[in-house]
């Protein structure tokens, strides 16, 4: 097969960037595959951040960067290319209704002018975490223009089925981030980051409200009675810092968090999980997490919220623990249930098989599968 995949890819930063990049790569095993990348995301203001960029963006030459979602221009420059270069599959990554109206106008010209190439959507979410006006209508005007769908969780396979009538999918489970370097000993990570206690609790990536980072720190004030324990909040804060802030100080917890504000780049992710026993995800909203399947490449327990995108990775009491969406107190217990015991190591052998239902090759058959479907 002949594959255009239209997505973000490096030079930019974050975790679909990754993903785009490995899944091509895992493509490129059977398929003919090229990227085509965004030339600009966003306007520099909309984006919440520090930068959209990883470090040294000269090492990342993309062959197709084209897509200026600010240009129409360059919406049809991409449509011609697709068109001339006559790929059988064009699978269009979404994961936000901002990139809708150039998505929507390329599949437009495609379909005009490409009848046989098939187009399909690789949804991480659908729906979008925080409001945006008219979303439903930005999401419509390009799904049902597509003839398939892959999507990553029961929760984005139910925004699917409320978006378009009798869709063609399958559902595909967020592969295992296994691209990182390899686990270090938890002493010497440990060491590296500074953090010298017996228990170690990890929030990683970006901290966004939806994110629920507040209730992981409330949590926290619960379990004063525990000695010898640590959050390591390890991401940069896409808002209000301040609040955040303001919450760790008037429960008086500056001294069981440390806090590494920042863009965590790829080469040093294996430390912060290597020196963790437990990653939490608290969030209040959620499709799936990339983070919960870089903790199971490590062989490291997660604990979630009740949301459906995060709570059916879990087997509940083998590879992690699942609490109430929002109740710091019941995440509390389960903190204080297992910090300080064997439970979590335990987990890990658990997890080390348990992780191999979350393939690449698993990912790779359903996109193939579904192109044969359509």
């Amino acid at each position: 097969m002949k594959i255009a995949l239209i997505s973000v890819a490096p030079p930019y930063r974050g975790g679909i960037s990754k993903h785009t990049t490995i899944l091509a790569q895992k493509l490129s095993i059977d398929h003919s595959i090229d990227i085509i990348n965004y030339k600009r995301q966003y306007p520099q203001f909309l984006f919440p951040g520090k930068t959209q960029y990883l470090e040294n963006i000269s090492n990342y030459n993309s062959k197709f960067r084209i897509i200026d979602t600010l240009n129409p221009i360059s919406w049809y420059k991409t449509a011609s290319l697709i068109i001339c270069k006559n790929y059988d599959l064009v699978i269009f990554r979404f994961w936000n209704p901002f990139f809708s109206p150039a998505l929507g106008v390329i599949a437009k010209i495609i379909i005009k002018k490409s009848c046989t190439t098939k187009l399909i959507s690789l949804c991480d979410n659908i729906m979008p975490h925080e409001k945006i006006p008219l979303s439903n209508y930005f999401i419509k005007f390009l799904f049902n223009k597509l003839d398939g769908h892959i999507v990553q969780s029961s929760q984005t396979e139910k925004e699917l089925k409320h978006i378009v009538n009798y869709p063609i999918y399958k559902k595909s489970f967020h592969p295992i981030y296994n691209t990182f370097k390899e686990k270090i000993n938890k002493k010497e990570a440990r060491a590296k980051l500074k953090v010298e206690s017996e228990n170690i609790i990890l929030y990683f990536g970006i901290i966004r409200d939806y994110k629920g980072l507040d209730v992981l720190i409330k949590s926290l004030a619960l379990l004063k009675h525990k000695n010898n324990y640590n959050l390591i909040i390890a991401g940069e804060c896409y808002g209000n810092i301040t609040k955040y802030q303001t919450l760790i100080s008037s429960l008086g917890l500056e001294n069981s968090i440390t806090w590494f504000n920042r863009y965590i780049p790829d080469d040093q992710v294996n430390i912060y999980f290597s020196a963790s026993d437990v990653v939490v995800l608290p969030y209040k909203s959620a499709s799936q997490s990339g983070i919960a399947q870089i903790a199971y490449n490590y062989d490291i327990p997660i604990i979630v919220s009740d949301l459906e995108g995060l709570s059916e990775i879990v087997e509940n009491g083998k590879s992690g623990f699942i609490f109430q969406s929002e109740n710091h107190i019941d995440l509390a217990k389960i903190l204080d249930d297992n910090l300080g015991t064997s439970n979590f190591d335990n987990m890990r052998n658990f997890i080390s098989k348990y992780k191999k239902m979350f393939s690449w090759d698993k990912f790779v058959e359903n996109i193939e599968m579904l192109y044969k479907e359509l």
